[in-house]
C-alpha cells in the first residue's frame, strides 16, 4: 500500500530536480574555497590576487564571522572546489552576481562570498558578497549555463547562537549553525544559498517576533511566506531583506523576525529600545542616569522591561505575546531619561505601545535597562528616554501664568464688589457671587501652577483639586443662574407679586445645597477611586506628574479627564443650553403679554419684573456663552490638533475668561452710578433731580435701558390712561 506513495514521492522530487541533471548527472557547482574557508582579496604594492582563509583563524585573530554558501543538497549538485585553473590571479576578473542570474559551470569560473580585503597585512573587513572569478584569457570561451542560482536566507545569530524572543536577544547555545537552517527549512528547489547573519530593518520599521507554534513559515527562493496557524487567510509575503529565521531558545520550534511598519498586521505590541540588540546602558556617573550603550555581559543585562509591560499583561489578555522591536531613538534636540522614583515622572505604556507621561502621548520614545550595580543602589532598572522639545515647541507657562493672574484679579475685582454692594445682594447676586469665587479659587490654584514646578507633592495635589472643585463648583452655580432664569420667566406668565425676600432665601438654600452636592460628590468619588484604585481608567493621579491629571490631556486614551471633568462639565452646559433656549420662548410670550397690559400698579410692575429679569437671561446667557466656549474647545481640541496657532487662541480666550466675566458684570453705567455712590463720590438722586431714588436703585446692573418702543408703548399706556381718568 504504502510502495505507491513513495514511488509519486519519489518522481516528484526527482521532477523538482530535473532542472539539474543533464545526461543523468548532477549538475556541478564550481565553489572558490573549499569548506571552512573564506574567500579574501590580498593586495600588494606589486600585485593582486585572491585568496582562501581559515574561517576560524578570521574569527579569532580578526573578529570576522561570515556564512558561506550553502549547498542544500548534494545529492543533486555535485561541488567542485578551487580557483580558475586555467590563469592566475592577475589575469582574474571580479564580477557581483545578481541572485536572479543563472549560474555557469564553466572550469574558468568560480563563485564565492568575498568577505575582506589583506591589505599590505591589515585585514579590512568586507560587507559579505557573492562574487564569480573570472579568468581574463578565457573570455571568449563559451560557457554554458545551468538551471542553478544563488538564493538568500537570513540567519538571525551567528554561528553557535539561538535567538531569546523572551529577552530578544541571541544566547550561545550548542552548535548550531547556517546548515541547520537550510536544512531545517528543507529548501530542495535552488539548492545554493547564499545566509546573512542578522536582520537590520530600516530605520522606521519594527523587527516583529512571529514563533513557529503561531505561524508557518516556508520559503520560496528569496521571500519568506508567513501564515497564521489559526487564520490561513493571513499570509504575508517578505522579500529579501525583509526577515530573519532562526532557532528558538530552549526550544525545537523556528523564530521569525519580519520587518514591518504595521504591526497591527501581525497583531504585535511594539516597543523601541535605545541601544542596539545585546547592548544596554550602563550609568556613567552615579546619583545620576546619564548612560552609554554597552554590550551584554549576563541575563540581568539582557531587555525585559517588566515593569512596563506587567501591567498591560493583567489589563490585556495575551497583548505582549507577539513583540515587535525597534532601536534607536534620533533626539535633535537630545535626550533625557524618566526617573520612576520620582512622582512628577509618572508614566506608563498604553496598549497601543504608546506611552503616556504628564507632559506628552508620544511614540518617539525608547526603554533601556539600565545597569547600576556598580553603585550604591547596586540593581539593573529598566527606564524610559525621551526627547527633548525645542523651546519653540513648548508652550510659554510664562505667558499662560501672566494672563491668568489677571483673570484672577478681575475675577477678585467683581467678587469685591458684589459683596461691598448691597443693591446687588439679591438672589441673582447671591448665585454670582458663589459662581465667581469658585472661578476666582480654580484660576489662582492655576496661576501658581503655571509660575513655577510644584515640588512638594502634598501641595501639588492640593492644587489640582483645588482647580478641579473650583471649575466643577462654578459650572454648578452657572447651571443654577439658567435653571433659575428659566423658572423665574415660567411665572412671569401668570404676573404674580414680585417675590419675598424670605421665598428668595429658600430658594439660595435648595440652590446651594444642589451646586455644592454636584462638586463635593464629583470630588470626593474622584479622590477615593483615586487613592483606593479599581481601574486604570479611574485613576486620576491628581498630583502626579502633573499638578492636575496624571496623564495627557485631549488625547483619545484620557479616561480620567473625560470620566471625572469634560462629560459631566459637557453634561452641564447641554443642560444650561436646552434652559436658555426654552427661556428664550418664554421671553418672547412674556413680552407680548406684557405689552398689552395697561399702565397701572400691576402693568408697570410686571413691565419692570420683565425688563429686570430678561436682563438676567441675557446676562446669564452671556456667561454661559464664556464658559461654554471653553468646553466646547476642549472637546474639539480631542479631536483636532491642527493647526497649532487656532489652539494658541483658543488657550488665550479660555484664560481670559475672568477678564470676561470682569466686563460683563461690573464695566456697566449703573454699576459705575452704584459704585461712586456707595464711595461718597456721586450726590443722592433726591438731590439731584429731586425724585426718589428707590426707582433707580431697585434695579440692578443686571437691567438694561429700556428699548425705544418700550418707552413709546409705556408713554401711549400713560397718555390713554390720562385721558380715561
Amino acid at each position: 500500500m504504502w510502495i505507491p506513495v513513495y514511488v509519486c514521492s519519489f518522481l516528484a522530487t526527482a521532477a523538482a530536480a530535473g532542472d539539474f541533471f543533464s545526461d543523468g548527472e548532477p549538475t556541478v557547482f564550481r565553489k572558490c574555497c573549499p569548506r571552512q574557508h573564506s574567500l579574501v582579496k590580498v593586495v600588494s604594492d606589486r600585485y593582486k590576487h585572491f585568496d582562501c582563509l581559515n574561517r576560524l583563524n578570521l574569527e579569532e585573530t580578526y573578529n570576522i564571522s561570515y556564512s558561506p554558501l550553502i549547498i542544500s543538497d548534494e545529492q543533486f549538485v555535485s561541488v567542485d572546489y578551487g580557483l580558475p585553473i586555467l590563469c592566475d590571479g592577475v589575469n582574474m576578473t571580479v564580477s557581483a552576481v545578481d541572485f536572479e542570474a543563472k549560474l555557469s559551470t564553466s572550469l574558468n569560473i568560480c563563485y564565492d562570498r568575498l568577505v575582506a580585503e589583506v591589505s599590505n597585512g591589515t585585514v579590512i573587513q568586507y560587507i559579505p558578497q557573492t562574487i564569480a572569478l573570472t579568468c581574463i584569457n578565457n573570455e571568449t570561451e563559451t560557457k554554458s549555463e545551468s538551471a542553478l542560482q544563488i538564493n538568500h536566507v537570513r540567519k538571525c545569530c551567528r554561528k553557535g547562537q539561538v535567538f531569546n524572543d523572551r529577552n530578544h536577544v541571541c544566547v550561545d547555545s550548542g552548535d548550531n549553525d547556517e546548515q541547520w537552517i537550510v536544512d531545517r527549512l528543507n529548501l530542495t528547489d535552488s539548492y545554493v544559498y547564499e545566509v546573512d547573519i542578522g536582520l537590520q530593518c530600516k530605520s522606521d520599521e519594527y523587527a516583529v517576533e512571529l514563533r513557529q507554534r503561531d505561524y508557518t513559515f516556508s520559503v520560496d527562493k528569496n521571500v519568506l511566506l508567513v501564515t497564521h496557524r489559526n487564520d490561513r487567510s493571513k499570509t504575508d509575503s517578505l522579500m529579501k531583506g525583509e526577515w530573519c529565521i532562526d532557532q528558538g531558545y530552549n526550544i525545537e520550534d523556528m523564530v521569525a523576525k519580519v520587518c514591518t511598519r504595521n504591526c497591527a498586521a501581525f497583531s504585535a505590541f511594539c516597543v523601541r529600545k535605545c541601544c542596539p540588540e545585546g547592548y544596554h546602558y550602563k550609568v556613567r556617573r552615579c546619583n545620576s542616569l546619564v548612560s552609554s550603550c554597552v554590550p551584554n555581559v549576563d541575563e540581568q543585562d539582557y531587555f525585559q522591561p517588566t515593569y512596563y509591560l506587567e501591567p498591560l499583561r493583567n489589563d490585556y489578555f495575551s497583548l505582549t505575546d507577539v513583540m515587535g522591536i525597534r532601536t534607536n531613538l534620533d533626539c535633535p534636540d537630545g535626550k533625557f531619561v524618566l526617573n520612576r522614583s520620582d512622582p512628577r515622572d509618572n508614566h506608563r505604556l498604553t496598549a497601543e505601545g504608546l506611552l503616556e507621561s504628564s507632559i506628552s502621548l508620544t511614540n518617539d520614545y525608547c526603554i533601556e535597562m539600565f545597569d547600576r550595580r556598580h553603585c550604591p543602589e547596586n540593581d539593573v532598572i529598566s527606564s524610559t528616554v525621551l526627547c527633548f522639545i525645542a523651546a519653540e515647541k513648548i508652550k510659554d507657562f510664562r505667558v499662560a501664568f501672566v494672563i491668568n493672574s489677571i483673570s484672577s484679579v478681575c475675577l477678585a475685582l467683581t467678587l469685591i464688589v458684589y459683596c461691598a454692594l448691597p443693591e446687588l445682594r439679591n438672589l441673582h447676586g447671591q448665585t454670582l457671587i458663589c459662581h465667581v469665587s469658585m472661578m476666582l479659587l480654580a484660576y489662582s490654584c492655576l496661576a501658581r501652577v503655571q509660575y513655577s514646578p510644584v515640588l512638594d507633592k502634598l501641595t501639588c495635589k492640593l492644587l489640582g483639586y483645588g482647580i478641579y472643585f473650583g471649575f466643577v463648583a462654578a459650572f454648578g452655580w452657572l447651571n443654577v443662574m439658567c435653571f433659575d432664569i428659566w423658572w423665574t420667566f415660567g411665572s412671569v406668565r401668570t404676573v404674580q407679586p414680585l417675590r419675598k425676600s424670605s421665598s428668595e432665601r429658600r430658594r439660595f438654600i435648595w440652590y446651594s445645597m444642589y451646586a455644592w452636592s454636584i462638586a463635593v460628590i464629583l470630588t470626593l468619588t474622584m479622590f477615593l477611586l483615586d487613592r483606593y484604585s479599581i481601574s486604570i481608567i479611574l485613576d486620576a493621579n491628581i498630583g502626579n506628574g502633573a499638578c492636575w491629571f496624571g496623564s495627557l490631556q485631549n488625547v483619545q486614551s484620557d479616561w480620567p479627564h473625560y470620566i471625572y471633568f469634560v462629560i459631566p462639565i459637557g453634561i452641564i452646559t447641554g443642560t444650561n443650553f436646552i434652559l436658555w433656549i426654552l427661556t428664550a420662548r418664554h421671553c418672547a410670550r412674556v413680552k407680548s403679554e406684557v405689552h398689552r397690559l395697561q399702565a397701572g400698579s400691576v402693568g408697570d410692575r410686571a413691565k419692570r419684573r420683565f425688563r429686570l429679569d430678561r436682563a438676567k437671561y441675557v446676562l446669564t446667557g452671556k456667561l454661559w456663552v464664556v464658559m461654554g466656549a471653553g468646553w466646547v474647545s476642549e472637546l474639539l481640541s480631542t479631536i483636532v490638533t491642527q493647526p497649532p496657532w487656532l489652539w494658541t487662541i483658543v488657550d488665550l480666550f479660555n484664560e481670559l475668561q475672568g477678564v470676561f466675566i470682569f466686563l460683563i458684570l461690573v464695566v456697566k453705567p449703573k454699576l459705575y452710578y452704584l459704585i461712586r455712590k456707595r464711595l461718597g463720590l456721586e450726590k443722592p438722586d433726591s438731590q439731584k433731580n429731586g425724585t426718589s431714588s428707590s426707582a433707580r436703585t431697585s434695579s440692578t446692573f443686571l437691567s438694561r435701558t429700556i428699548s425705544s418702543d418700550e418707552r413709546a408703548n409705556l408713554r401711549t399706556y400713560q397718555h390713554n390712561n390720562h385721558k380715561q381718568s
